[in-house]
């Protein structure tokens, strides 16, 4: 009996531990973004092998509007699993699209560095919405590419923007580090963290007091 009961108080207290895990390294994240390292982890010719059946259709509509691979890029934090995204290049260089690769299936964004700092992302999954003189990141869940691209050329227009990425795997790097550089993504990262940590905090309390 005494066993039984041991088990059953054993049990929120791994629960406990596994969630302040998981947390943690994400609040760190959040608060210093700077530990992140993006890299790519396979060149255009390994789409075809790496690409999810579920991310073909997406693949497919990106080649249709003038994209072309540049290969698979992965993000990786400490203690958190990698992030891993397939990446492409418009011809005329106007942009870049990712297709990310998450537990609840592929996600597309749009993603324009603009010269003088400040950028335009256009998602069709969660990213937190921001507007400022320079920076216009918003989400339409379940859009699809043409029309989600469509969404990303007006925003660009309505900030009277003309962006140019570089097309080259090295570019789309220095264009994932110069996002999280950007201090309209630190603010909204740094409210997750603080936010994150406070859980961590109510957790350590529940269970320790």
């Amino acid at each position: 009996m005494e066993a039984v009961v041991a088990s059953a108080m054993l049990v929120p207290y791994l629960v406990g531990i596994v969630a302040v895990l998981f947390i943690g390294p994400m609040a760190l994240f959040c608060l210093r973004p700077d530990v992140l390292r993006a890299r790519f982890t396979g060149g255009a010719d390994a789409l075809g092998a790496l690409a999810p059946s579920s991310a073909r259709q997406l693949t497919a509509d990106l080649g249709r509007l003038g994209f072309e691979a540049l290969g698979v890029k992965t993000e990786k934090t400490p203690l958190r699993p990698a992030v891993r995204e397939l990446s492409f290049v418009a011809h005329d260089r106007r942009c870049y699209a990712s297709i990310g690769l998450g537990s609840l299936g592929p996600r597309l964004y749009y993603f324009t560095p603009l010269p003088d700092a400040g950028f335009v992302l256009t998602s069709n999954g969660a990213f937190p919405g921001i507007r400022t003189e320079s920076v216009a990141q918003r989400s339409y869940r379940g859009c699809g590419a043409q029309e989600l691209l469509g969404h990303h050329s007006r925003t660009l227009a309505e900030l009277g923007r003309r962006g140019e990425v570089v097309p080259t795997p090295e570019g789309r790097i220095e264009a994932t580090y110069a996002y999280y550089r950007t201090p309209e993504v630190r603010r909204v990262l740094r409210r997750t963290g603080v936010v994150l940590l406070v859980w961590v905090g109510v957790i350590g309390w529940v269970l320790f007091r």
